[in-house]
């Protein structure tokens, strides 16, 4: 969460933000570039006309990042835009790249002092060891002259408030002023500059391409004047005057490029005719001759003129470093506020200023002077590209931002700027289309172990996103694959040029030397003529390799659009589960809900008349029909209870909530316990039933006996519907095989019933089947479905085999981990259970707010002799147990859902009175809550065990001796 303890302090003033912008976009180069590139490219009046307009598409851009910053005045420029309009994906992505983009330039201008210190004080700093890299002289004391630029510079930035923007303010006006000094003095000697002549570079024969070729180094001689948007958070003004002061730094940037270069041209040495002559012979000059914006100056001014000159550069120098480390240490500051970094980068001194991330880069930048200007100029070449990404985003959330705002100019603005970005970001990338090549063979790597290097940080942020904040978005991740293959394919097609082009002129030297051996030698026509044929040989290749290598990429770009596709309808689909998957999670807890209530609300009523019905059978003197009616309700009674089971007992299978709890069990006598249920009913009925239990050598076993007795109850009960009078039931229990620790056993159970027509077979266990023919026989087509889930759960297997008309026989196998012999405890436990307890010396509290039930229950309860008081709710039974003495009462009945406090929360309260014995009391939970999950839930409330109703007579007597013994 952002507080004003971590928001940067505001400390910029409108004329500070100027010069951040002003200073980030003119360097040193801009005193260098005049005559290496701009005016081979558009000669002066190009250079002019295409630093206009660059300068005009770079208001447009400046007009974007105006737009968003009014939007989200914070740290982090394009990064904060991206990860708020289209994610923290895109944010980290454009973020990437604008860092390397600052932390380069840095690099850049520090590695300058060597070139500018060479031309004026000569060998100076030459000293120390020498070596040599990629053809650039390194030695011990221009190390040191760079690395103490970085330090000191970064020093003041770690310092960071005013100094910072004082020194950037200062050495920006300089580096302006100078400018204006250096062409004050070419007009001032009565130059017209307007007469410059040629105009355009001879050699290039179109002033369009003169200009576009001008126009398109915009994003290199323009980048840094957006850096102003990572310092947002800082401006101690309205952020409404941002464009004016972003065009007021372009302006002046375009302008300074635009005078330099006519400085350049103004005057040349002795013997040359025009500027482009001079500017041909470049490096064959050495000294000031070398360096036409000095050479004019010193021409113009004199010495003073090449100080003023030489300080100017100096600070162009400065405000290089000094804007570039507060651009980056801004957008680190910003990253390490989101969790991407570790906090230590994002750390602020006294003046709210994140020193931390200026020392890292103060820390990366240790090695880079001793790499050499030439290497710094590979990575150089990369930053445009990384300019151009920048743009781009922010052109693009400017246009979403816009709509969604119903803003018309930002929509425009923006538009522009994601095509013109477009076109810059191909005019760099791709070689030998248009009329230069602007990035050598070792930019393209470093381009790609970058965004190599990109995926990998990604997945370390990735791996630390606990708030799920990245991975939403595919395309940004595939555009950087994408950017990988075609960097990596225009690589290898410069690779292969470069040595193509080294093969063939080792060839043509090898046969002019084998011609000159044999006195044959070529004549000077014959040498320009095969030049020149290799030469066309070298672009046919070129062209050869740029056509295959575009539909290469073309090919590529398809396989990745349908990749995406495919992955985005994947996606969408597995959304569409998930959001299914949470619905029907949701259909299926309210569905339990409804369940567990319907479950509460009908089990309480059927309490009262099973209660009720037991209790009126217990009279004295009641009529033989009375008897039998009162006989047919407890049935009725019985078989909606059973009808009830089915239905709860389905819907938590289908929720997944049945669960097994294996105890140590005798599989026979728990047979044997169903066979004596079943008896009366199927000698009633004329059925010969028959239980075979003989190959059975393991009885005990683990297993979930009330699971395995609903499998028997289930199987056994739908043999006696289905039997008619007469008929036979036969059950057989029979251990098949296993091992030492787990017993294989099969149950049959066969009748000779109706039997069922293959067609009904096949169905049998679905649920909520019935066949048509036994629609007289009462049923929910459950009792099927629900014992081969309860098997498949034991993990067994149940089939069916049956034929119409004679009969039906189930067959279960299932394996079940076996036990030796029973222990010590369960025959003393069994022994205990049976020791009888005089139930007049017991007084019971039972706590029960529905009054039906309460009077049920005490009369149950008296007539087996127990001492009884009542409390209608919770607190009640709280408030009788506190003011109790130990032994007043011996047990309590706990009711769960009542009013004023439930069964849990007054349980809880009693296990937390201060008298001991009072809080060890034994509580039983009697409630129509009947699911496994609700007799949990009182064993975690404190309770002692479990009561369901409607009430078991029997079970709630065992119960209660079993807790009592």
């Amino acid at each position: 969460m952002e507080t004003a303890e971590t928001k940067l302090k505001p400390y910029l003033s409108p004329l500070n933000v100027w010069a951040l912008s002003f200073g980030c976009a003119v360097g040193w180069g801009a005193f260098v570039m005049p005559g290496t590139t701009f005016l081979p490219i558009g000669g002066p009046l190009g250079t002019a006309l295409g630093m206009a307009v660059g300068g005009v598409i770079m208001l447009l851009i400046g007009y974007n990042y105006h737009f968003m910053m009014n939007r989200y005045p914070d740290a982090g420029g394009t990064y904060s835009y991206a990860k708020k309009v289209l994610g923290y994906d895109h944010g980290f992505l454009s973020s990437w790249f604008l860092i390397l983009v600052y932390i380069a330039i840095t690099w850049a201008n520090a590695t300058a002092l060597p070139i500018i210190f060479r031309k004026f004080l000569g060998d100076t700093f030459q000293f120390g060891f020498h070596y040599t890299i990629a053809g650039f002289d390194i030695y011990l004391g221009e190390v040191l002259l760079s690395l103490g630029a970085l330090w000191i510079f970064g020093a003041v930035c770690m310092y960071g408030g005013k100094l910072a923007a004082w020194v950037q303010t200062v050495a920006a006006v300089i580096l302006f002023g100078g400018v204006l000094i250096g062409i004050g003095a070419v007009i001032s000697s009565g130059v017209n500059i307007f007469d410059i002549a040629p105009a355009y570079p001879p050699e290039n024969e179109s002033t369009f391409a003169a200009i576009f070729g001008i126009v398109v180094l915009a994003p290199w001689a323009f980048v840094g004047f957006e850096s102003v948007s990572q310092s947002a958070e800082g401006f101690k003004f309205s952020v409404t005057k941002t464009f004016a002061i972003l065009a007021c730094a372009v302006v002046a940037a375009a302008l300074a490029y635009t005078f330099l270069t006519i400085l350049a041209v103004s005057t040349f040495p002795t013997g040359y005719t025009d500027w482009s002559g001079y500017i041909a012979d470049l490096d064959k000059l050495d000294g000031l001759e070398g360096l036409p914006t000095f050479y004019s100056v010193n021409f113009f001014m004199g010495d003073a003129g090449l100080v003023i000159l030489a300080v100017t550069c100096v600070c162009g120098v400065i405000t290089g470093l000094v804007g570039n480390y507060i651009a980056a240490s801004r957008l680190i500051y910003a990253l390490t506020r989101d969790d991407l970094l570790p906090a230590w980068f994002g750390k602020l001194n006294k003046n709210r200023t994140p020193m931390n991330a200026v020392l890292f880069i103060m820390l990366l930048s240790l090695p880079i002077p001793f790499m050499g200007r030439t290497a710094i100029a590979w990575i150089i070449d990369v930053n445009t590209i990384g300019a151009t990404i920048d743009y781009t985003y922010t052109s693009i959330v400017t246009i979403i931002t816009a709509r969604q705002l119903g803003r018309t100019l930002p929509q425009f603005t923006g538009t522009i700027g994601c095509v013109v970005s477009t076109i810059f970001f191909l005019y760099f990338m791709v070689p030998n289309v248009w009329t230069v090549s602007a990035m050598t063979t070792e930019s393209y790597l470093i381009l790609i172990l970058w965004s190599i290097l990109g995926f990998v940080f990604f997945r370390y942020i990735f791996q630390r996103d606990t708030e799920r904040r990245f991975g939403k978005s595919t395309i940004s991740w595939i555009s950087l694959l994408f950017l990988i293959f075609f960097t990596s394919m225009l690589w290898v097609r410069e690779s292969t040029n470069a040595a193509t082009q080294t093969v063939l002129g080792n060839l043509s030297e090898y046969y002019t030397e084998e011609l000159n051996e044999h006195g044959v030698p070529p004549t000077e026509r014959e040498k320009a003529d095969s030049a020149y044929y290799i030469e066309t040989q070298m672009q046919h290749v070129s062209d050869s390799l740029t056509q295959h290598n575009l539909m290469q990429m073309a090919l590529i770009a398809i396989a990745l659009f349908i990749m995406f596709n495919i992955y985005n309808l994947m996606m969408r689909r597995e959304k569409t589960m998930e959001v299914q998957k949470v619905q029907a999670e949701r259909s299926n807890k309210a569905k339990s809900t409804f369940l567990s209530n319907m479950s509460h609300d009908i089990r309480t009523p059927m309490n009262a008349i099973i209660g009720y019905t037991n209790l009126i059978k217990k009279e004295a003197g009641l009529p033989p029909r009375t008897k039998e009616y009162l006989d047919k309700i407890e049935a009725s009674n019985n078989h909606l209870l059973a009808l009830i089971n089915d239905i709860l007992d389905m819907s938590r299978i289908e929720s997944g909530k049945m669960e097994l709890d294996p105890q140590k069990s005798n599989i026979v006598k728990a047979l044997g316990e169903v066979r004596d249920l079943f008896a009366t009913q199927m000698a009633t009925k004329g059925i010969t039933f028959t239980v075979d239990t003989a190959h059975v050598m393991n009885k005990i076993v683990m297993c979930d006996t009330p699971r395995l007795n609903r499998v028997l109850l289930n199987l056994i009960s739908n043999a006696f519907k289905f039997t008619p009078e007469g008929g036979s039931v036969t059950v057989t229990l029979r251990q098949v095989g296993g091992t030492e620790s787990v017993g294989n056993y099969e149950l049959r159970v066969k009748d000779t019933g109706m039997g069922m027509t293959p067609e009904f077979a096949k169905k049998v266990f679905a649920a909520y089947e019935r066949d048509r023919t036994v629609s007289n026989i009462q049923g929910t087509g459950l009792g099927m479905s629900i014992t081969k889930s309860i098997v498949e759960l034991m993990g067994g297997t149940i089939d069916v085999e049956t034929e119409l008309g004679k009969g039906t026989e189930f067959i279960v196998r299932v394996d079940f981990p076996v036990v030796d012999e029973p222990d010590a405890v369960e025959t003393e436990q069994s022994t205990a259970s049976k020791r009888e307890i005089d139930f007049s010396k017991v007084k019971l509290l039972l706590v029960e707010d529905n009054e039906v039930n309460r009077e049920i229950a005490s009369l149950i309860l008296t007539e087996f002799g127990f001492g009884l008081d009542t409390a209608v709710n919770g607190q009640d039974a709280v408030n009788k147990v506190a003011a109790s003495k130990p032994g007043d009462f011996d047990a309590v009945l706990m009711d769960i859902q009542m009013p004023v406090m439930n069964g849990y929360e007054a349980t809880k309260h009693i296990r937390e009175l201060p008298n001991p014995k009072l809080a060890q009391i034994p509580i039983i939970a009697m409630t129509a809550n009947a699911f496994s999950e609700d007799v949990q839930a009182a064993k975690d409330a404190g309770m002692d065990s479990h009561i369901a109703k409607p009430l078991d007579i029997q079970k709630m007597i065992e119960t209660l001796t079993e807790v009592l013994k």
